[in-house]
């Protein structure tokens, strides 16, 4: 889940990613699907601690599946941004050209003056508008050889810029669009976890000194090694289960992938990375970016993508445990793999 360090625009060196649903419609379900939890408004005034942690939980979980389109549009953005930035390349290397075409084309027609006459069509093409001169002087037949492959020259790279002009405003406004987006989805994001804390804030203190010491004692012992987990299969698997266990205990933060702090997808991305494999920073993109590989022939290394929304993943290290980053106010940990629904598995 989770390119925002709280929540910023991520950087822009994935592989372009071919998965079932795009970044921006992701993003727009989940924004319009989640609705804050009813009966804020109206809390309890002795709220019990219980429903209050599932509430929360739920918030959680929300909020990180916006994130996770936050993730995904963020990948896009910056797949789109690459775009962008050659096509405006393209077009200043095709603006310069067709300025030396037409610069060729009053050249030759100064020869012409000089040797006693210029080509009607010449002349039609450096008295005209640009785009009147270039259509006109294609349609004349009595142009010389030499101006006609100048003149056919110069139409080309006109036809070209006009292009690409056309493609790069396409792309801008699509750019725009998800920004614009990805601020949405940040604002939701934002909303739930205010709503979380709110709901955290209605505990007397009393409960709110249980709830941190239970967050604490349950961050505790998921921080705890296993014993007995099997080594890696090979090398690569090795370096990257290795970096995942050296983050438990650092803390869970949206859009984040270390060094300090992670995001689930930021997680498994940083541990993969250590290992040579580029993949990206979200875990539904990271689905299928890989083979996917049975539950029952998993192996340590392997992605664990959890939910229908496919917005949580964790890193395989063997003896049915995985290394996540949960949620907010939760650290990098270890967990039963089947503690949350596996929808797929993947072997990077």
């Amino acid at each position: 889940m989770a390119s925002h360090k709280t929540v910023t625009t991520h950087r822009a060196s994935k592989k372009t990613i071919t998965a079932p649903r795009t970044a921006v419609t992701l993003a727009t379900a989940t924004v319009g699907s989640i609705a804050l939890l009813p009966g804020l408004a109206h809390a309890d005034p002795t709220p019990n601690l219980n429903d209050v942690k599932n509430q929360v939980n739920t918030l959680h979980n929300q909020a990180e599946q916006a994130s996770e389109a936050y993730d995904q549009a963020s990948t896009n953005l910056a797949a789109l941004q690459h775009k962008v930035d050659q096509i405006q390349a393209r077009i200043t290397a095709e603006q310069t050209q067709l300025t030396n075409a037409q610069s060729s084309l009053g050249s030759l027609a100064a020869a012409q003056y000089r040797a006693g006459g210029v080509d009607s069509s010449l002349e039609l093409m450096l008295s005209a508008a640009p785009d009147s001169f270039l259509q006109a002087a294609t349609a004349m037949n009595e142009a010389s050889s030499h101006s006609t492959a100048a003149m056919s020259s110069a139409q080309e790279i006109k036809r070209q810029l006009d292009q690409d002009k056309a493609e790069a405003s396409a792309d801008l406004q699509q750019l725009q669009k998800t920004r614009d987006q990805m601020a949405q989805t940040k604002a939701d994001i934002d909303a739930k976890e205010k709503q979380a804390q709110t709901l955290l804030d209605s505990l007397t203190p009393t409960q709110q000194t249980q709830y941190k010491q239970q967050q604490s004692e349950q961050n505790q012992q998921a921080q705890t090694p296993p014993p007995g987990l099997p080594p890696a299969p090979n090398a690569r698997a090795a370096t990257a289960v290795a970096f995942a266990k050296a983050q438990v205990g650092k803390p869970y933060v949206y859009g984040a992938e270390g060094p300090s702090s992670f995001d689930c997808s930021g997680l498994t991305e940083a541990a993969w990375a250590a290992a040579g494999v580029s993949m990206s920073h979200s875990s539904s993109a990271q689905a299928y970016e890989f083979p996917a590989v049975s539950e029952s022939n998993i192996a340590v290394g392997d992605l664990v993508i959890y939910y229908g929304s496919m917005h949580h993943v964790g890193i395989y290290v063997g003896g049915g445990m995985v290394i996540h980053a949960p949620y907010p106010g939760t650290t990098v940990q270890y967990a039963p793999i089947n503690s949350m629904p596996v929808v797929r598995v993947v072997r990077p």
